[in-house]
């Protein structure tokens, strides 16, 4: 049996305008996640601030545990 050990990254306040900063910072957790052995499992997003529209970004990772 596999032995599967889960992580979750929190992204704070993902504006509602994309900037190449954001798109930055989310690849390089996306690469240092990925070159460590992790997989996305599934990603979410919950409105923090209505009025200034922004969200948080949850990823779900998870990978086989190294004993």
């Amino acid at each position: 049996m596999k032995n599967i050990e889960n992580d979750m990254d929190i992204y704070f306040a993902v504006g509602n305008a994309n900037t190449l900063r954001q798109e930055k910072e989310i690849r390089e957790i996306l690469k240092r996640r990925n070159y460590l052995g992790w997989k996305i499992v599934s990603t979410s997003t919950a409105i923090v601030d209505m009025k200034n529209q922004f969200s948080n970004l949850y990823i779900f990772w998870e990978r086989e545990k190294i004993s």
